[in-house]
């Protein structure tokens, strides 16, 4: 019996023993990297350093930064707030997909708005350029020949005329400067109910070509911003900004910290650094390695950088493709906010501190590199109304936002402006 303990009890229970403490081993680990990781998983990380070779989100790409609707009586109500999930952003990726699938071509003319604005009209804008290829990309392969074989090669504004009860077919202009390609579906294209907007409180006509607001005054909740990277307090800590930045890290507990006589908050690895910059900006730098076996299309390094801002818990604003820039092998992204139904605007460049000589020109910038991002800017602020004040806003012919100054802090309120 004492032999039979030895020589068949004794090593089972020593592979048991040894198992135990593996499995005691991976779990401490697992415990120490995620520590400082926002709900304790590794998933936000994952997915903001590592886009996928098919792009989840890649519709985002396309997706408006705002939509204009008018009955065709002159005026029209805009639509900036979470357009994502919006009823008119699911008819307008609908058609446009129907558009680039079977839409027959009818031909390109020189712009006349008042032809497009004279019937019930949905106009999608875009705050830049929109290039044809990667437009029908964002939507699929081989979705490019309806566009590019009739000789759209960019736009910035799309308008779709729905059906009615007195016609059967629908309308879609491309509209790019000083011309227009005109599609049209012939059948079953569903329709959309368009109300005037002749009542709405914020409401826009056409006006020397662009959209403006005739209103002389707007009584409106005024906007708020708080910065997350001050403690209860409102005083800036390494120990609380930390806390905020961790995410960035693969490793919370290899983070080096310090402070620099300039006011600049450090927070490094081997592979990476945040820094908390003087005039409210935070930056994140990616030194890591990048495969360079095959180029990522534009469509794919949009997805890495969209997925980067979505997965830092600090950005609580709506936010839109302002542009991009293709700069070699590096791509550059800017991205707007919206705070209630009307965009933030820099009325000016955002410097990070006194020494700087790159500004932000939009409250958010992301550089992206093969795939991966590799440098992050972002305005700290986060901006909401505030239901407790009241303003009314002296406005002139323009557009209206709520406008924040580079250089200086924001006031504690910022009310509506127009911007010419």
């Amino acid at each position: 019996m004492p032999d039979k303990i030895k020589y068949q009890y004794i090593p089972k229970a020593k592979s048991l023993l040894i198992i135990g403490l593996a499995a005691l081993s991976v779990f401490l680990t697992a415990r120490l990297w995620l520590v400082h990781i926002p709900n304790h998983s590794f998933t936000p990380y994952v997915r903001a350093r590592f886009a996928s070779t098919v792009p989840d989100e890649a519709s985002d790409l396309v997706r408006p930064f705002r939509i204009m609707q008018g009955s065709g009586d002159g005026y029209f109500a805009v639509l900036y707030r979470d357009i994502r999930n919006s009823a008119q952003w699911f008819y307008g990726e609908q058609i446009i997909t129907d558009v680039l699938q079977n839409g027959n071509f009818i031909g390109v003319t020189e712009t006349d708005m008042a032809h497009v604005m004279d019937a019930p009209v949905l106009i999608y804008q875009y705050a830049f350029n929109m290039r044809a290829a990667v437009f029908a990309e964002a939507f699929g392969p081989r979705m490019d020949a309806t566009l590019m074989g009739n000789g759209v090669s960019q736009f910035n504004s799309i308008a779709i005329h729905p059906p009615d009860g007195e016609r059967n077919t629908l309308n879609i202009f491309f509209i790019g400067g000083a011309y227009t390609w005109e599609f049209v579906l012939l059948n079953n294209a569903p329709e959309f109910h368009i109300p005037s907007a002749r009542g709405e409180m914020h409401r826009l006509v056409f006006e020397d070509d662009r959209f403006i607001s005739r209103l002389t005054s707007l009584s409106h909740h005024p906007v708020s911003f708080t910065n997350p990277y001050r403690d209860h307090a409102g005083q800036l800590n390494l120990s609380h900004i930390r806390g905020q930045v961790s995410h960035f890290f693969a490793n919370p507990a290899t983070i080096n910290q310090g402070v620099s006589a300039g006011g600049v908050y450090t927070f490094s690895n081997l592979s990476t650094v945040v820094r908390y910059l003087p005039w409210d900006v935070i930056e994140y730098t990616s030194f890591r390695t990048i495969s360079r076996s095959s180029p990522t299309s534009l469509v794919t390094d949009f997805s890495a950088a969209f997925a980067f801002v979505v997965d830092d818990p600090n950005v609580r604003n709506d936010f839109f493709l302002a542009g991009y820039e293709d700069l070699g092998r590096e791509r550059v992204f800017w991205f707007g906010y919206t705070v209630g139904n009307f965009p933030i605007k820099l009325t000016e460049y955002w410097y990070t501190g006194p020494e700087c000589a790159n500004p932000l020109v939009h409250p958010i910038e992301v550089t992206v590199d093969n795939g991966r991002v590799i440098r992050y800017r972002r305005i700290v602020y986060n901006f909401a109304p505030d239901p407790g004040h009241v303003s009314m806003a002296s406005l002139g012919n323009g557009e209206l936002s709520f406008s924040i100054t580079g250089r200086t802090q924001p006031r504690n309120h910022i009310a509506l402006q127009v911007v010419e």
